[in-house]
């Protein structure tokens, strides 16, 4: 969630936490328990532990602790079973038939096929479950999951069904390369049926609404401190597991997270752009690599910003290399197309950003001078001298600083103010959803590894299309992606489709996120990665 005018600065996967205080203590209290121990401090408070309705991935993190759904990723980000312990793949590619294996739930009972049946029509039909859509033709193209979410048809169920205990098959409309990927999100992990309808609205709000099938099961949850997960004997492959507890502290100041890191009381943290340069030649420091794309959305019913030179003057003159180099430093990159590197690879094995055309990022007065170019431009076409436009964004790391760095830069250009907003989180959602903005910067972390998990964002209608950017081109040009006859034409075409978007300016690319942490050495096994569940701890272990 984390996931994303008036400039907003948003990440729709990048959500924020509340105070904790006493984190040290807290990694104390359970050390003295007994047991390997490993306490992480996360800017961002669990929202909730609810399946159908999380949306951050604080909250993902968490339910990847202590659920698991048919699949999940090993170190190197490859799909490996879970709960699934093998899979058949029709000869059309449109039913998938699932063999699970014996594993149970923390009540004593059986993880059955039925557990999936449940909890993906609850997703599909619960109108407050904003990935809803990942059921249907803009996810994993499940059998009605375009009529029950987009055309509101409640009598229908989707296409999966149980057919015993252990055996799940799910019927597709059409082929769906990114099927398995979304297994191992969140939003398609089981849920038992009879413990939900029991807790009610209650679900997933408290420890006593909770039920684990996961490596770990939740035993305390202070909510805007700290939760903490303890070995989940039940576990299928729990002989596996090597950690007894984990604490996850909220802290949402990084200098306070670092100190307590510094004092021995925190395994694992994050750091913001200003604590980079302290720690970087640290032994414990490290970049990890990151799907997440932060990018300018441009509100089209903005008449200004419904000018195609406006928006290419705002994006031209942002300097991005100078941006990822003396602001972030934390190991972000330049970014100008609208799908990450190190994502997601083609039929040909190579990297998608290897083969698709990036527009080119201009640096310094080159920047300017063209930029100032295309602004005199769309100045001359709207018949205006100067206009002001607001940038909304989120008031924290790394939004404010990077949207005050886009400002910086567009006050070298004659003609343009460009003001900030800065709202706290629930503010700048709610001025998004009901698009009231000029422009935003807002990032996007991908719930599943394609390239559609971007660019389906901004077709037509989307609820993610904030600014309601509509192109028949672009939305022509992915539908005869999806009936493509081959894995190559369709990547070919998935590219077709980001060069329109590009060509149009209905977005800019800023840059790919960096990800720097301080993990103690003796901590192996958190696994990152690069869609879906950030972090997966399965793997981790201490040593002494």
């Amino acid at each position: 969630m984390n996931r994303k005018v008036t400039l907003l600065c948003t990440a729709a996967a990048c959500m924020g936490l509340s105070a904790c205080g006493g984190s040290g203590d807290a990694g104390k209290t359970e050390a003295a328990q007994g047991g390997k121990t490993i306490t992480i401090a996360k800017e961002n408070d669990v929202v909730s532990l609810n399946s159908i309705l999380a949306i951050d991935q604080k909250s993902f993190d968490v339910i990847g602790m202590f659920t698991e759904g048919l699949m999940t990723l090993d170190a190197d980000n490859n799909i490996i079973p879970a709960i699934a312990e093998s899979y058949e793949l029709s000869d059309d590619q449109l039913t998938y038939t699932f063999k699970l294996r014996d594993a149970k739930w923390t009540n004593g009972e059986e993880v059955k096929a039925q557990d999936f049946v449940f909890a993906w029509n609850e997703l599909a039909h619960n109108d407050e479950a904003e990935y809803s859509y990942l059921v249907t033709d803009d996810g994993a193209c499940i059998k009605n999951g375009n009529e029950i979410v987009y055309d509101g048809k409640d009598d229908l169920d989707l296409g999966v069904t149980a057919k015993d205990d252990k055996t799940l098959v799910v019927e597709l409309d059409k082929k769906s390369p990114q099927f398995l990927s979304l297994m191992v999100f969140p939003s398609f992990y089981p849920i038992n049926e009879e413990f939900y309808k029991e807790q009610g609205d209650q679900y997933g709000l408290a420890v006593e609404n909770l039920l684990a099938n996961g490596p770990y099961k939740v035993v305390e949850w202070t909510k805007g401190n700290s939760v903490k997960v303890a070995k989940n004997e039940d576990y299928w492959d729990a002989g596996n597991v090597k950690v007894d507890n984990i604490i996850v502290n909220a802290v949402p100041d990084f200098s306070t997270s670092a100190l307590d890191f510094e004092n021995g009381n925190t395994d694992w943290t994050q750091l913001n752009s200003t604590l980079i340069d302290r720690y970087k030649d640290n032994p414990a420091y490290q970049e990890q690599p990151e799907s997440c794309l932060w990018y300018l959305q441009y509100n089209y019913d903005n008449k200004y910003l419904a000018n195609e030179n406006i928006r290419k003057a705002i994006s031209t003159v942002v300097d991005r290399q100078d941006l990822v180099e003396n602001v972030l430093k934390d190991g972000s990159t330049v970014l100008t197309g609208f799908v990450p590197a190190g994502f997601t690879s083609g039929p040909d094995g190579k990297d998608y950003r290897e083969t698709a055309k990036s527009p080119e990022a201009l640096a310094g007065e080159d920047g300017v001078k063209a930029a100032q170019e295309y602004l005199d431009k769309g100045l001359k076409e709207l018949g205006e001298s100067e206009i002001t436009l607001t940038l909304l964004c989120d008031s924290s790391d790394p939004a404010k600083p990077v949207a005050e760095y886009i400002q910086s830069c567009t006050s070298k250009l004659k003609g343009l103010t460009l003001e900030l907003m800065p709202q706290e989180k629930a503010n700048r959602l709610a001025k998004m959803k009901s698009h009231d903005f000029d422009l935003v910067l807002t990032g996007w972390i991908p719930d599943f590894s394609d390239p559609t998990a971007f660019l389906g964002l901004m077709t037509e209608g989307n609820a993610y299309n904030y600014g309601s950017y509509v192109s028949k081109d672009y939305d022509a040009k992915l539908k005869e992606a999806a009936d493509a006859a081959t894995p190559e034409e369709r990547w070919a075409l998935l590219q077709e489709a980001e060069q329109i978007l590009l060509e149009d300016e209905a977005v800019s690319g800023i840059y790919q996120m960096g990800g720097a942490v301080l993990q103690n050495p003796k901590v192996t096994g958190i696994d990152h990665h690069v869609f879906g569940v950030s972090n997966l701890y399965k793997n981790a272990d201490i040593s002494e």
